[in-house]
């Protein structure tokens, strides 16, 4: 292997793991936005990327600035790295909050402005990196009577470190400033199960558990669509709890009301359309043609949309599979008496053919005593001659079974 491909190979690899590390870190940074959005109480908002990486207003004025750090750097055991007490990660959110906290364009010069700044804010650090102990900055957050002199110590060790000067912005804050900031510091590490914690929130408003990844899965698609829109459109990224009472309570009304919820399908459609024993019947018969692609597409999904939700209910324990087989009887039944009619004394006719297939498309399938849409109703039919259990042709079993 030559050298430059040796390069490129390199490159490769380092881009990769550097891409795939800033990904992780802004969905990192978006679920706890999502985990804080779906715990605001009446009254508070929170955004991301305004305030901080995330922020939530409270009553009375109150804020929390939240910044979010997330490693893939892993320790001996597997498990993330600690915070160390010259953790870079740690350094950084320290001076940004404290350029926040005496930021002049903000107003906030005066001594007296930056005392009721910090007095209103709760300043948090969140990571999945774990805490290591005898990490001298937590205690530091322990007595933040002697901050300034034990911050000077870590600092005496920061020499040659990028954290040196970050160190030293935290310094630059007046003495009582400083107490006053660390005193509202806070740190919450290893959490490493954001995504959990955002489930766990959702199951908390009384949603049964199996129902709990339907609400996560479509309110986290909505919300990060509204994301973008708001971010092309030059808005800011804030959810107030009236807006998300508003917007997105919809998909828990869902959840906890009654009845059968039918849900899209999440198979891949077949490679080969038409090889399907269902697309072959329509196509005999002449309901399609070979290349009408498009169709075949469209029938599939419905057809797949049945079988995922059948499946799915079968799974939840919405029905069992004495009310699965009793559907598909159903199906038979609406087709068979049908059948019997149109072809009673008659031959083998393509027209009937199509009559019988426009008179089952019009029928409205019934599932546990629930009346299904046109569209599912149209599936359940599609997949029951796809097994082949319904034909439209006379002679459908000698050809299809």
């Amino acid at each position: 292997m030559s050298s430059a491909k040796i390069m490129d190979t390199k490159q490769t690899v380092t881009d990769s793991v550097a891409a795939d590390d800033k990904a992780i870190g802004f969905d990192y940074q978006y679920y706890y936005f999502l985990y804080k959005v779906l715990n605001l109480k009446k009254g508070e908002s929170a955004g991301l990327e305004v305030k901080d990486d995330v922020h939530t207003d409270l009553a009375n004025d109150y804020q929390l600035l939240v910044q979010v750090k997330h490693t893939v750097q892993e320790n001996a055991s597997g498990k993330p790295i600690n915070l160390t007490t010259l953790d870079s990660d740690l350094w950084k959110t320290l001076s940004n909050w404290s350029k926040i906290i005496s930021d002049e364009t903000a107003d906030r010069k005066k001594l007296k402005d930056q005392l009721a700044f910090v007095d209103k804010t709760e300043f948090l650090l969140v990571s999945n990196k774990s805490e290591r102990k005898g990490n001298d900055f937590v205690k530091v957050l322990e007595k933040t009577s002697d901050a300034r002199g034990m911050i000077e110590k870590i600092r005496g060790h920061a020499r040659g470190s990028k954290s040196l000067e970050r160190i030293n912005d935290v310094l630059a804050l007046d003495d009582e400033v400083l107490k006053r900031f660390l005193q509202n510091v806070g740190l919450e590490l290893g959490e490493d199960e954001i995504i959990k914690k955002c489930k766990d929130a959702i199951e908390s408003c009384k949603i049964q558990p199996e129902r709990v990844d339907y609400i996560f899965r479509d309110l986290d698609s909505q919300i990060r669509q509204d994301n973008f829109m708001a971010v092309r459109n030059g808005e800011k990224i804030i959810i107030s709890y009236s807006r998300f009472d508003k917007k997105y309570r919809r998909f828990f009304d869902l959840e906890r009301s009654a009845g059968l919820k039918v849900r899209g399908n999440y198979k891949k459609l077949p490679n080969a359309l038409a090889e399907q024993t269902f697309i072959k019947q329509l196509i005999d018969i002449g309901d399609l043609s070979p290349d009408d692609v498009g169709d075949m597409a469209c029938y599939t999904e419905r057809t797949l949309r049945v079988e995922c939700n059948l499946e799915r209910w079968k799974q939840d324990g919405d029905l069992t599979p004495d009310e699965i087989d009793k559907f598909k009887s159903e199906v038979q039944l609406h087709w068979e008496n049908n059948f019997r009619h149109m072809y009673r004394g008659k031959q083998n006719d393509s027209s009937i053919a199509l009559e019988l297939l426009h008179v089952m498309r019009n029928v409205y399938l019934k599932m546990s005593g629930e009346e299904m849409d046109l569209s599912f109703s149209n599936g359940g039919f599609y997949l029951i001659s796809d097994i082949p259990e319904i034909g439209w042709l006379k002679n459908w079993e000698e050809i299809y079974k």
